[in-house]
């Protein structure tokens, strides 16, 4: 997506990205997307654009593709009328094949929230790791498989 579509210029702090970071980035966030949307909301993914504004750095960065992503926080997703949709924080795990991004934290009026306190990782982000990836992030596993 280039910077038109994604509704903004200014790019707040996740301006560590490249260009095909943040392609791969957006396309797994709203992906991600789908498992949160009501069903009786009509937005479809297609005319929905992140705004990185306000994005901020809260904690990991790993290397990757042509450039540096963090877990940011700030992020807006809005619609073609520039109607505001959700905000959340996203996260990602570095598997062999790569990365998974996803909604650490979402909320809005057409989506199911979500909660990084009750949540932990979702599950069905869960269910596509590893064991090996799992190992290293078995304190945020979904409650039903934390193992203090």
């Amino acid at each position: 997506m280039d910077a038109e579509h994604r509704g903004t210029k200014n790019l707040g702090f996740s301006d560590c990205m490249g260009t095909q970071l943040r392609d791969f980035v957006e396309r797994q966030l709203l992906s991600d997307l789908r498992n949160y949307i009501l069903p009786e909301t009509r937005a479809s993914l297609a005319n929905l654009h992140l705004d990185w504004t306000d994005s901020c750095v809260e904690g990991h960065r790993t290397t990757w593709l042509d450039g540096e992503i963090e877990n940011f926080s700030g992020i807006a997703i809005f619609d073609q009328e520039q109607n505001l949709i959700a905000e959340g924080w996203m996260d990602f795990i570095e598997t062999d094949a790569g990365l998974e991004v996803f909604w650490w934290s979402l909320h809005g009026p057409a989506l199911k929230s979500r909660s990084e306190e009750v949540n932990k990782i979702p599950r069905h982000i869960w269910d596509r790791l590893s064991d090996e990836a799992r190992s290293g992030w078995i304190e945020y596993a979904p409650a039903s498989d934390h193992k203090p």
